[in-house]
């Protein structure tokens, strides 16, 4: 509840089997209302160990990359390995509206927690399988990565420095592209469920999503070390600085993005209408992808005469976009991230008190909310199996003695 408002998924149980590939996902769906049940082994989700840290100090609740993907989020620890902890899961499955896994195909079978399997115990089970390759194929069992996910994609051809090798975003983003892409099948396949009353197995491949991570903000040349004090920097060679092209202005770099003819016209007329620009044939998308060098020159020594605010500006006002290109510090201090408060205090028992960002969107009518910041290893052991599924004390002493949780 946010307000007194109910979120979009409210109601909804969703259990999280999954690790880095699919924990963006569930915490899309826990940040809409629905209540997501995290399952670790007892030794933890291993992106509790993967950098950085929170105040460079390693530790278990202390990793960033975990931190940010698995707030809203209660948290158990269950060994899936073990006869007992198969039999608790099974239980959980019988008042779970959605699955969320991204072990390897055919692994949850092989354990007797498949679809098929776990669809006898709920029928309106929604189950969706995030793999590196998906479930069938020539490359199913094959090893991936952000990095090579994202090259298999080929959108690297389109990113980094014209002179040097391509090159990726930093953190993990094929894997939390794919997430929105899975959080959207489940939200369809939830809605579909409630005409049909039937169940979805949702299988999603990381390599064919991976795209969606890049595709189409590019990393340009400018991302990096170019910086206005220095020498003008040339056009990008590479496809995406040709179609998103990123200029120099005063204080920094703006990117424009100018498709359509009518997005070109408003361009033109923020430049003055130079007469260079309306010959008939710059109208033409393709010709400026082939005319991109001859182009930046003659945007750059337009732009570099400006702030990025004043270029935003008026772009805004004549209808074509062109966006300030921004650090993360800027970002923070900006006055439409302040005024949309994106940025909530978030408590966490061994961080501490912290900026969290918040839910991407606002909606009026089923607000997504942040409530709580992400779990510590097994903090919710006792609310799950104990209040909820009747598990004494002692019995869960006793599962916790034989590595079950």
């Amino acid at each position: 509840m946010e307000n007194g408002r109910e979120g979009a998924l409210t109601g909804y149980r969703v259990l999280d089997l999954a690790d880095v590939k699919g924990a963006y996902c569930t915490k899309l769906l826990a940040d809409l209302g629905a209540e997501v049940i995290k399952v670790e082994s007892p030794d933890g989700d291993p992106t509790r160990r993967v950098p950085p840290f929170a105040g460079d100090v390693p530790g278990l609740e202390r990793s960033l990359p975990f931190l940010f993907r698995n707030a809203n989020k209660l948290g158990i620890t269950l060994n899936l390995q073990t006869e007992d902890g198969k039999k608790i899961l099974r239980r959980l499955v019988e008042s779970t509206d959605v699955l969320v896994e991204s072990h390897a195909p055919g692994y949850l079978a092989g354990l007797g927690l498949g679809y098929e399997a776990l669809r006898e115990i709920n029928a309106g089970l929604i189950m969706a399988s995030i793999t590196e390759f998906g479930q069938t194929g020539p490359y199913r069992d094959w090893k991936g990565s952000p990095i090579v996910d994202i090259a298999l994609s080929t959108d690297l051809i389109e990113a980094g420095f014209p002179d040097k090798p391509p090159c990726s975003l930093p953190g993990m983003p094929a894997y939390d592209a794919t997430s929105v892409m899975a959080a959207m099948s489940i939200v369809l396949a939830l809605f579909e469920r409630g005409g049909s009353g039937d169940g979805h197995y949702i299988d999603v491949s990381v390599h064919q999503n991976a795209r969606l991570a890049l595709y189409p903000w590019m990393v340009t040349l400018h991302s990096y070390n170019r910086t206005p004090d220095g020498p003008l920097p040339g056009p990008e060679f590479r496809v995406g600085g040709a179609v998103y092209p990123v200029y120099p202005c005063k204080d920094g770099f703006v990117r424009v993005v100018a498709l359509t003819p009518w997005q070109w016209d408003a361009l033109v007329k923020v430049m003055g209408e130079p007469e260079v620009l309306k010959q008939p044939e710059w109208r033409e998308f393709m010709y400026r992808i082939g005319n991109a060098r001859e182009l930046y020159d003659i945007m750059a020594e337009f732009t570099k005469n400006y702030t990025m605010m004043e270029l935003f500006e008026s772009g805004h006002q004549a209808g074509v976009p062109i966006a300030p290109i921004v650090d993360l510090a800027d970002f923070i201090e900006s006055p439409q991230t302040k005024a949309r408060e994106f940025f909530l205090d978030m408590h966490h028992p061994v961080v501490g008190t912290f900026q969290y960002p918040g839910p991407p969107y606002k909606w009026t009518e089923t607000p997504a909310a942040v409530k709580r910041s992400a779990p510590c290893l097994g903090e919710h052991n006792i609310a799950i199996l104990c209040e909820r599924l009747g598990f004494s004390r002692t019995e869960l002493a006793a599962l916790r003695r034989a590595g079950v949780v």
